[in-house]
């Protein structure tokens, strides 16, 4: 719902209120003559929780930049395409701010701060601005942006103003990662961030860390319920696999419950047990080949190291390789709990218990046929499918690769932490196996021993929107690190091994810390993955939410750049799902009115000629269609054009549309006729309004589109 013209009314009065109580704290003087200001940093209390009187201290040889809103481009169309295929011209544009002044910068209106932080801009031309600070070349300290660089500003209301711009500071290279425990020692406001999805992304089964806090999530365990504890694997649960398809990704055996008819098996290869050990309390995962009762690896029991997931969507097992199997210190992920699947659902994709990379676990044997009896049991390859080497970069805390020189296999370090998650490395002490504080802010060694001061930290709130957005870009994103589609696997990794950390630029993140190879997500095609939809634009694979918002009006606009934290409070302190700060669900929810003063019947009448459910239509329903429909993340019938129930699984994707439980971040809306839907299979089609939250009420054809 875009209503520009009131936006901008908003905006200004939002920027106009903040000027007043700058004007009140000092930080706005005289009305006549030139743009004059000061830049700080590390201003606010002395000590967390105290008064503000630390008046913070002067940034010097700063660049404050007056952007022109004309001189930005706002019109060229990011597509995935422009990011992911030669010669990349969204590079151009895909940073608003950083990408003009480095384009036009020259010309624009423009001051560096003296020794003491001040500046002045003579003369500020008609017209409307962002006021953007570039620190200077030999500042290592501070970063782009400052806390007055997301909202363009008429020439009228900095003419002859006195700005103070506080500018985000940063750790330098020699600082250290300290836990979340050191930060929490200080910052207890904050211990909010313990229910987040963050911190409960990687959980040992049955003993989850002293800072993870469920409360908010008590489906977490239910998938355990399928674990009983008994004395044999045996009298667990009971999964069947088979009819290997080599064309298929993650799964390419169908997996059903033991005798489930609803999902034919022709070939049964193997019995999977799940069950928790009466005696040691460890949870298993057992195989049994049934093709080959000779196999000398049947039965292998894996052991689950750790849940991933299980807060949200789905529930992935990382388990151990048995000893008597291979020799590898790493763990893999294998098998998938669908926690919005349903066993009434005959697309294998969306059932309760799903295939998650079996494969790696299956040899075709001597006569490289699958399906035969001398298909055996195997270990996956040393590096492929590990989670320390595919996963740990984006999830760890403090996050160190090192190489296994006997097995060649790499391994990873985390931040140790007397709270800690679990051990996972070569020390004998507990480690932040998920994304703490650090992980968003920069090693805290030198925070710490500033005594409290704001300095040496980074504070995403004085960034600019598009540095902003890159705190989380670095890992919502599909983008492939150096070290190639394992080592590189979505984790952004430089050359000499180095993760990337929060300030940094869009550029810096796909030159330095992405392979040239693939730069972002991308569509179908020869050599190319399948995680965007045929229409270049929205995604269909989890996270990738950096990826849909380079493309949306809110990141790239003249008048108020958006950024994550704009709707979701990153540290938990909010009832609503998705930690979004007001109640999505409500059509007049802040969320979106705060910024899009919309009548939401007049709105829906002009676009649609209809109030369709009037005052309970919600802006995410046209606005954020469940694009994301893969395997794993099941989503929820859409329309059906048939009811069912169906014949088959074939008979199931012919008639009924699916709405992923991932919303786009591209915030249009998709229309019926996009190339991703127009005659397309209903089970194939990508969601949008017309086939999930509007067409499960109206026919798809009778509704009015523009």
């Amino acid at each position: 719902m875009k209503n520009w013209t009131k936006t901008i009314a908003v905006m200004v009065a939002v920027w106009a209120t903040a000027m007043t109580a700058a004007t009140q704290n000092g930080r706005v003087a005289s009305r006549g003559g030139p743009l004059k200001g000061h830049v700080i940093s590390a201003s606010g209390a002395l000590f967390v929780g105290g008064p503000a009187t630390n008046p913070g201290h002067a940034v010097a040889g700063a660049r404050v930049h007056l952007i022109p809103v004309t001189a930005i481009d706002t019109t060229s169309r990011i597509t995935a395409s422009a990011i992911y295929a030669p010669p990349y011209p969204a590079e151009a544009f895909d940073e608003p701010l950083e990408d003009t002044i480095r384009l036009r910068g020259d010309g624009f209106p423009q001051a560096t701060t003296n020794a003491q932080g001040d500046f002045e801009v003579a003369n500020v031309p008609d017209g409307k601005f962002f006021v953007h600070v570039t620190p200077g070349p030999d500042d290592t300290e501070h970063l782009p942006g400052g806390d007055l660089s997301r909202a363009s500003v008429p020439a009228e209301q900095l003419r002859g103003r006195s700005l103070t711009i506080k500018l985000s500071s940063r750790p330098s290279t020699a600082a250290r990662f300290t836990g979340s425990s050191a930060c929490l020692t200080c910052h207890k406001d904050q211990q909010h961030w313990q229910q987040t999805a963050h911190k409960l992304g990687w959980t040992v089964p049955g003993a989850p860390g002293r800072l993870q806090d469920f409360s908010r999530h008590p489906q977490y365990a239910l998938p355990l319920e399928s674990f009983p504890e008994v004395d044999s694997y045996s009298r667990g649960t009971r999964l069947e696999l088979g009819d290997y398809d080599g064309s298929r990704g993650d799964d390419k055996f169908k997996l059903r419950g033991f005798g489930d008819g609803r999902v034919p098996i022709q070939t049964p290869y193997a019995d999977v047990y799940l069950w928790r050990n009466s005696t040691d309390k460890k949870y298993f995962i057992t195989m049994v080949n049934r093709l080959n009762p000779k196999d000398p690896n049947s039965p292998a029991h894996l052991e689950v190291k750790l849940l991933y997931g299980g807060e949200v969507h789905d529930q992935r097992y990382i388990v151990s390789v048995p000893p008597g199997l291979a020799a590898r210190q790493g763990w893999y992920t294998v098998l998938r709990y669908n926690m919005t699947g349903r066993d009434n659902r005959l697309h294998r994709e969306r059932r309760v218990w799903h295939d998650y990379k079996f494969y790696m676990w299956w040899s075709a044997g001597t006569d490289e046929r699958y399906g035969t009896t001398d298909d055996v049991l195997t270990a996956p390859p040393v590096n492929t499918n590990a989670v320390q080497t595919m996963c740990a970069g984006c999830h760890l805390t403090g996050w160190e690769r090192y190489q296994d020189k006997a097995t060649g296999q790499f391994l990873v370090r985390a931040v140790n932490d007397a709270a800690g998650d679990m051990n996972i490395d070569d020390d004998p002490q507990l480690d932040e196996i998920n994304v703490g504080c650090e992980s968003c802010h920069g090693p805290g060694s030198e925070h710490v021993a500033n005594g409290g001061r704001s300095r040496f930290i980074v504070n995403p709130r004085l960034l600019s929107a598009e540095r902003s957005s890159v705190v989380c870009g670095r890992c919502h994103d599909r983008r492939q690190g150096y070290g190639g589609p394992t080592n590189g696997y979505t984790q952004p990794i430089s050359e000499t091994g180095e993760l990337a950390g929060p300030g940094i630029s869009r550029h810096e993140l796909i030159t330095r810390f992405t392979d040239p190879v693939k730069k972002g997500p991308t569509m179908r095609g020869a050599g190319r993955e399948d995680n965007i939809w045929p229409d270049d634009v929205h995604s269909n694979k989890p996270h990738q939410q950096y990826a849909d918002f380079l493309k949306s009006k809110m990141y790239r606009n003249d008048r108020v750049l958006v950024t994550c934290s704009d709707c979701h409070d990153m540290h938990g302190n909010t009832p609503n799902p998705r930690w979004v700060i007001h109640d999505a669900n409500n059509p007049a929810s802040p969320l979106c009115q705060r910024c899009h003063q919309v009548d939401v019947l007049s709105h829906m009448e002009t676009k649609l000629n209809g109030k369709m459910k009037g005052v309970q239509t919600r802006c995410i329903d046209c606005h954020m269609p469940g694009t994301a429909n893969t395997g794993g993340i099941a989503g929820d019938f859409g329309r059906m054009i048939k009811t069912p129930p169906y014949a088959d699984a074939q008979e199931e994707e012919n008639n009924a549309y699916w709405q992923g439980p991932l919303k786009s971040h591209v915030f249009d809306v998709p229309l019926k006729t996009n190339v991703g839907v127009n005659g397309v299979a209903p089970g194939r089609a990508m969601p949008i309004p017309y086939t999930s939250a509007c067409g499960t009420c109206h026919a798809v054809a009778e509704l009015p589109f523009k």
